[in-house]
């Protein structure tokens, strides 16, 4: 069985999982969506709201280093989005970015793409591509070539999202959407929505949602 076929069965059993239990324990996460979120509950995976990225390194498709001090520069917003090509649930995360970038966020809005391990083989490099070139994947996209980032972060799932404030300060984590059925009552874009609040100057009225993704091997 090929890596590929490996990881499209993965996908396919959660997204089942998820299609069956529909989304997936909204009653455990209405203390975030009240916005009377206890302090247990604001951790950000391995870090926490209010606290800062960790240092790390991750690499271009060239190769060349990018640390993640780097990323905060005072005059932008950042979106760290953990991604895979292989996921349609990061697929359509990217889908999403795209249009906000399409709407112009991307004037005051760093937006970081990270693929979990070193993930560089023939497949993956070419569905990446092939999702840039139809627009689905417009922000640039760094590679994890030792799991340092993702195990610093504590990230799970593709897609999974740390949004920083301008000095850096975590002011979310977690999944970009509320579910994964677009056009429901039920989906909000939350992603959107932690950054139109700090583009206005207030916390996210949602500052913690759990990761509903593909959830990213113990190995690349």
């Amino acid at each position: 069985m090929t890596e590929k076929t490996r990881f499209a069965l993965l996908t396919g059993g959660v997204l089942l999982l998820i299609a069956i239990t529909g989304t997936v324990l909204l009653s455990q996460r209405v203390r975030s969506i009240t916005g009377t979120t206890p302090a247990a509950a604001e951790s950000a995976g391995n870090l926490h709201i209010g606290g800062t990225l960790p240092e790390f390194t991750v690499h271009d498709a060239d190769g060349n280093p990018v640390k993640a001090s780097s990323l905060v520069d005072g005059e932008h917003f950042v979106v760290v989005n953990f991604h895979h090509p292989g996921c349609p649930c990061a697929e359509n995360c990217g889908r999403l970015i795209s249009r906000m970038e399409a709407d112009g966020y991307g004037r005051d809005v760093r937006f970081i793409g990270i693929m979990p391990h070193d993930t560089r083989t023939e497949w993956v490099l070419a569905d990446l591509e092939a999702q840039k070139e139809a627009g689905t994947v417009t922000f640039p996209v760094y590679f994890d070539h030792d799991g340092t980032a993702r195990e610093l972060l504590g990230a799970t799932r593709t897609p999974e999202v740390w949004v920083l404030d301008k000095d850096g300060t975590i002011a979310y984590w977690g999944a970009p959407e509320s579910t994964l059925f677009p056009g429901t009552r039920e989906h909000r874009f939350l992603l959107r929505e932690a950054v139109d609040a700090l583009r206005e100057g207030r916390r996210p009225e949602v500052v913690t949602y759990e990761p509903i993704g593909c959830l990213i091997p113990e190995e690349g």
